[in-house]
């Protein structure tokens, strides 16, 4: 993975207090399935942003580049956290999110991970990541096809497919020292940014727990086959080396979402 994925390598790095998660975690699943960083040029990356949002100024040997990150799998054992008891609902399902890491307000510096698409296969948590998370949802069919993973439209139209090739053997993730998988965790750290169909922006927080998973490095290759949103065109797009990452068993927890502006 290039350097210029580590957050130090952009402008506006936010504050210990601005990273900090302060709100408490309000539903989490079992997460299985495939983290995958691709690097593409910055004014490819700046269509798919609104007016108001900017990426961040790259500092890094490779300025005229930014990642983009496609998150891929599905949640088992989903849950919703009310006053810190967890209540298993018995959902699983397939998701996607395409996340836009280092952006900022036009005029406020601190660092986000932008979301502008995401694609469920369970309609409630579509109907409940628009109202209240701004995600961009919407319901697709999705399916591992051997090491593909398929999106499809509701009536059948194809969206995307990602093909995924393993390059080492699983490592547990509580110790797990594969090169990047410190500075994908610290992407993830960052606050995560929504904007409802009102244009309000709201931000929550993921909670990534490695303790209890397996991760191992992988290729990738990812066919966007329609155009996902606005300013996405169809094209194909390899991963960056050393920067695709297959995990099963990890605990996604995600907080409650508040207003957000500069």
């Amino acid at each position: 993975m290039q350097p210029f994925l580590d957050e130090h390598c952009f402008v506006g790095s936010p504050s210990h207090a601005e990273r900090g998660i302060t709100a408490s975690f309000v539903g989490q699943a079992t997460f299985n399935g495939c983290i995958a960083f691709t690097n593409w040029p910055r004014p490819h990356v700046e269509r798919l942003l609104p007016p108001e949002l900017r990426l961040a100024a790259n500092v890094s040997s490779a300025p005229s580049l930014h990642p983009l990150a496609f998150i891929f799998g599905e949640n088992t054992d989903g849950a919703t956290i009310f006053g810190g008891v967890t209540l298993p609902l018995g959902v699983r399902y397939f998701e996607f999110a395409l996340a836009i890491p280092f952006v900022q307000h036009v005029s406020h510096s601190p660092l986000q991970v932008y979301i502008p698409r995401m694609y469920s296969g369970y309609f409630p948590a579509t109907w409940n990541g628009n109202l209240h998370y701004g995600f961009g949802k919407e319901t697709a069919t999705m399916y591992w096809d051997g090491p593909v993973f398929v999106i499809m439209t509701e009536a059948g139209a194809l969206l995307l497919r990602a093909a995924v090739d393993a390059t080492a053997r699983w490592f547990p993730g509580r110790s797990c020292t594969l090169p990047n998988f410190a500075a994908m965790q610290a992407v993830f750290s960052l606050p995560v940014l929504g904007r409802k169909s009102n244009g309000t922006y709201v931000r929550s927080h993921f909670g990534w727990g490695f303790d209890d998973a397996q991760v191992r490095s992988a290729d990738a290759c990812i066919s966007i086959d329609a155009p996902l949103v606005a300013g996405l065109p169809r094209r194909r797009c390899e991963a960056v080396a050393g920067g695709t990452f297959e995990v099963r068993g990890m605990v996604w927890r995600l907080t409650w979402p508040t207003p957000w502006g500069p």
